[in-house]
């Protein structure tokens, strides 16, 4: 299942200079439209006989005014080709709960190269993965909030940062932990260290790094 926020309405950058001719002035198109809201949540449920259920935590940065929102569904059966999918934009979401628990404490963060043998200082190809383990006990923010995003930074270059939302999933059952599961590619010869900044529902954040030949 995949929770989506809300619609945000965007226009268009009018970065190609198109201009319309048929308006005195000739003046840059720039146009609106609708783009789906950032993913809230992403994780697994067990289907039993037909049903199944999940829960999660909202992260603070969900868009307050409240709206339809969509939630997206694929299934599968194991061992047997088959599959399903649909959504739901009935439901409703936004607001702010001013009586929940407090947390400052931010998610745990375990890191690995190709498999979960792997230790840091280790050797890998010029292709690795990178494995990050995430863990909170109100979920792990994927929703693309401002400064919020789970990043990772190799070798220090912070200005261009791997942005790793559409990479995390929550474990089956369970939304307070779950991976991601990032490609690396053409990686040089030597001693790579790769940060990684993980934040929670809360925008709690954490970090750890691993380094890698």
């Amino acid at each position: 299942v995949t929770v989506y926020d809300k619609n945000v309405n965007r226009q268009t950058l009018a970065n190609d200079g198109t201009r319309d001719t048929s308006v005195t002035g000739d003046p840059i198109v720039i146009l609106p439209f609708n783009q789906l809201g950032e993913a809230l949540f992403r994780g697994q449920a067990t289907i039993v006989n037909g049903e199944f259920e999940f829960e999660f935590v909202m992260p603070r940065d969900t868009q307050i005014p409240i709206g339809n929102g969509r939630v997206s569904f694929y299934a599968k059966r194991d061992n047997i080709p088959e599959d399903q999918n649909g959504f739901s934009q009935d439901i409703r979401m936004g607001g702010i709960n001013r009586n929940a628990p407090s947390d400052d404490v931010g998610p745990e963060v375990e890191l690995f190269m190709n498999d979960t043998n792997f230790v840091s200082g280790g050797i890998t190809d010029s292709d690795p993965f990178l494995l990050a383990f995430l863990n909170d006990e109100n979920g792990i923010n994927t929703s693309s909030g401002i400064g919020h995003d789970i990043t990772g930074i190799l070798d220090g270059d912070e200005t261009n940062p791997f942005i790793l939302n559409d990479y995390y999933e929550a474990n089956e059952d369970d939304f307070t932990s779950g991976k991601v599961f990032f490609p690396l590619r053409d990686i040089e010869p030597g001693l790579h260290t790769l940060k990684i900044t993980a934040w929670d529902t809360y925008n709690n954040s954490a970090m750890n790094e691993i380094q890698f030949v």
